[in-house]
């Protein structure tokens, strides 16, 4: 049996923060792979500052380059429904049906997990998979955890994982401002974002 990480997300940009939460769940519980999986259209966001989901896919791409556990998967994107996580991993399950998924997520996202598209599915499906980054924010998930477990009978592991202050939005903002984004995404994807304007006001 292999245990196959799922990472989801908008990925707009994909950040050096995605990869270092899957790298650490990948070596701390002994994931085979972990598939990337960016949404097609996300139940939770209608910014317009989303770019195509080929342009995410190929950031993507790039961003994992170079490391054979990792996995662009654009299932998500050749839908036309709303990506929502149930589906997904129901679909994956189908796949994979002797392997185990693990659904790799950042605290915030176990913090809102009840109020998710069907969270009992998600749980029927995959163990949980969430970032802890100090030990205060480990104490506050365990109780989240607990809950979880109480309510869908959720299998919930806690990741530890260095802080690292990035987020997708903040790094959309620099580019508009034309401020550094370097060190904050992998090199060729900041030479991607470069070379095809993203995120400015010149498309």
């Amino acid at each position: 049996m292999r245990k196959i990480g799922i990472m989801g997300g908008t990925f707009n940009p994909v950040h050096n923060g995605h990869l270092l939460i899957a790298e650490n769940a990948r070596s701390q519980l002994f994931l085979d792979e972990v598939r990337f999986i960016p949404n097609g259209a996300p139940p939770h966001k209608t910014d317009a500052d989303i770019e195509s989901g080929e342009h995410r896919l190929r950031m993507v791409a790039l961003a994992i380059e170079g490391n054979p556990a990792f996995v662009a998967d654009d299932r998500e994107l050749r839908e036309k429904r709303v990506s929502y996580s149930c589906l997904t991993l129901q679909e994956l399950h189908e796949e994979f049906p002797g392997d185990a998924l693990i659904f790799i997520m950042g605290g915030d996202s176990l913090r809102d997990f009840k109020t998710w598209y069907h969270p009992e599915i998600i749980c029927k499906y995959a163990t949980l998979a969430a970032a802890v980054r100090d030990e205060c924010d480990r104490d506050q998930l365990s109780d989240y955890a607990k809950e979880l477990r109480r309510l869908y009978g959720a299998d919930v592991q806690l990741i530890q994982t260095p802080n690292l202050s990035v987020s997708s939005s903040s790094l959309r903002k620099r580019v508009r401002m034309k401020e550094t984004i370097r060190y904050q995404v992998p090199e060729n994807v900041r030479v991607y974002i470069s070379e095809n304007q993203l995120y400015t006001e010149n498309r």
